[in-house]
């Protein structure tokens, strides 16, 4: 399990953020969380859940670097993971979500198209 430290050193606007070595070496993920997130599961879960991305995917730093259809499906992965955590059962509850995704990861994407993403995770995890 990555190793996990609670600091302020994030940039503004950034809640926490898993760190890896560009070369990719298994089980060295540092996650940076704030200290007011400390009881906060569902970012702790979104941010685990990159460290798992980085296991799988050898060249997982790359790829979210360089490729922004990867970027999506890894943070809406994430998401994902946060969503279950607070237990979200509708979009509105998520739209914090859509709006990070618009502005924070350089997507390029329609906030339309984020939106239907994010509610058909919402739908799924309700099992509908």
């Amino acid at each position: 399990m990555a190793k996990i430290i609670y600091t302020d050193n994030l940039p503004v606007g950034i809640g926490g953020r898993c760190e890896y070595p560009f070369i990719p070496k298994w089980g060295t993920c540092t996650i940076k969380l704030r200290p007011n997130y400390k009881t906060d599961g569902g970012i702790l879960a979104h941010e685990l859940k990159h460290e798992e991305q980085y296991k799988r995917t050898f060249f997982h730093a790359l790829l979210y670097k360089y490729s922004r259809k990867y970027r999506y499906r890894s943070e809406l992965e994430a998401y994902t993971e946060q969503i279950r955590e607070y237990g979200y059962t509708n979009i509105i509850q998520a739209q914090w979500i859509v709006k990070a995704l618009t502005n924070k990861y350089n997507l390029k994407k329609q906030a339309f198209y984020i939106h239907e993403d994010v509610e058909k995770i919402i739908k799924q995890n309700k099992g509908e």
